[in-house]
């Protein structure tokens, strides 16, 4: 009894009610690489990203989220490297190939989910470059997954049936994805749980709904307003084989090396975001906050934090990026120290 009824908080925990049976990232704009094989390689740099979600914070056994990211462009140099807004892909040949890798466990009460992927992605040139904007690329992405799902039982009483050794499956699994994007805009679309394959742990049966295919869609724009500041409204949509489908509206500010954000997520939440971009140093954090669920009453919210660095920076985007903020600093700030200090600075952003 005591094992069915783990296995059911973990199907509630992971899936949210059949709705999303994959942990659900705030963040998904700036690393969707976990969600979308495709783009790995699609940015100017190869981006280490850590990621951190406690989910329903003060609810004793809530699902708590680890993810290691890492991507990269096997192109190796750049040529129309500008600070135009996201720092998508800006490489010198019509074609490139990226990979990637990731890392991640999920937590929920005594049933946990390991496992890595890796991926590669393909993108094509589909329009030239000019003006110094880069051309429109068109990228195709295949993830192998392997899972390690995993019931542990040091909480279970000694004179409990069910206890024992540990009981632990193990699941292979594909995802696929497609991405559209230049230097002001993205539109991606993946699905992941290829295979749906069910889970077994012993005798006991998860069944095929922990692994059922889920799709997801994402687009964004961004509103060049000035040097320094960028305003980027994305969306992302989630759907299981059979669910409603369910999105996120996000908004995100950029100014200077810092951003903020704000989204509305279907099932009344809302999520407020807050990071910085620095030289090559990323950092963000993110707040979900139910306005009604029934958890909302006996929790804290979810946190989520993310940390990364960025890689093979090429000299032309710092040059870039410190030439944009000399100019901005030159137009907000008189012939001070200041200004001067703004002249001589070798820290660069990006978007």
């Amino acid at each position: 009894m005591r094992i069915t009824i783990i296995l059911g908080v973990l199907l509630f925990a992971f899936t949210q009610g059949k709705a999303q049976q994959l942990p659900l990232y705030s963040q998904y704009v700036e690393n969707g690489f976990l969600l979308n094989p495709a783009m790995a390689g699609s940015r100017m740099y190869s981006p280490l990203r850590l990621s951190l979600r406690q989910q329903w914070s003060g609810v004793e056994g809530a699902p708590e989220t680890q993810a290691l990211s890492f991507n990269k462009n096997m192109s190796n140099k750049c040529t129309t490297c500008n600070v135009k807004g996201n720092p998508l892909s800006r490489r010198n040949k019509q074609m490139g190939v990226g990979l990637g890798a990731y890392f991640f466990n999920d937590k929920a009460g005594e049933v946990a989910r390991t496992g890595i992927e890796f991926s590669y992605a393909y993108h094509l040139q589909l329009s030239k470059s000019k003006l110094g904007q880069t051309g429109t690329k068109l990228s195709f992405g295949l993830g192998g997954v392997f899972y390690q799902f995993k019931f542990d039982k040091r909480y279970i009483p000694v004179n409990d049936p069910k206890a024992g050794p540990d009981e632990v499956s193990y699941v292979p699994d594909a995802n696929f994805g497609v991405y559209l994007y230049n230097d002001d805009y993205f539109i991606g679309a993946s699905a992941a749980h290829l295979f749906e394959a069910s889970v077994k742990m012993g005798d006991n049966k998860i069944g095929d709904d922990i692994m059922k295919r889920h799709f997801y869609a994402t687009a964004g724009y961004t509103f060049h307003l000035k040097d320094l500041v960028d305003l980027e409204p994305s969306v992302i949509v989630r759907k299981t084989m059979d669910s409603d489908i369910y999105y996120d509206l996000s908004a995100k500010l950029f100014i200077n090396h810092f951003w903020i954000a704000a989204s509305y997520r279907t099932n009344d939440q809302i999520v407020g975001m807050v990071g910085v971009n620095y030289n090559q140093y990323y950092i963000g954090y993110s707040y979900d906050y139910y306005t009604d669920n029934l958890i909302s009453d006996s929790s804290d919210g979810t946190h989520e934090i993310t940390l990364g660095i960025n890689f093979d920076i090429p000299n032309k985007m710092k040059r870039e990026s410190r030439l944009r903020e000399r100019r901005a600093a030159d137009r907000n700030f008189s012939k001070t120290k200041t200004s001067r200090y703004k002249r001589n600075s070798k820290s660069y952003i990006f978007f």
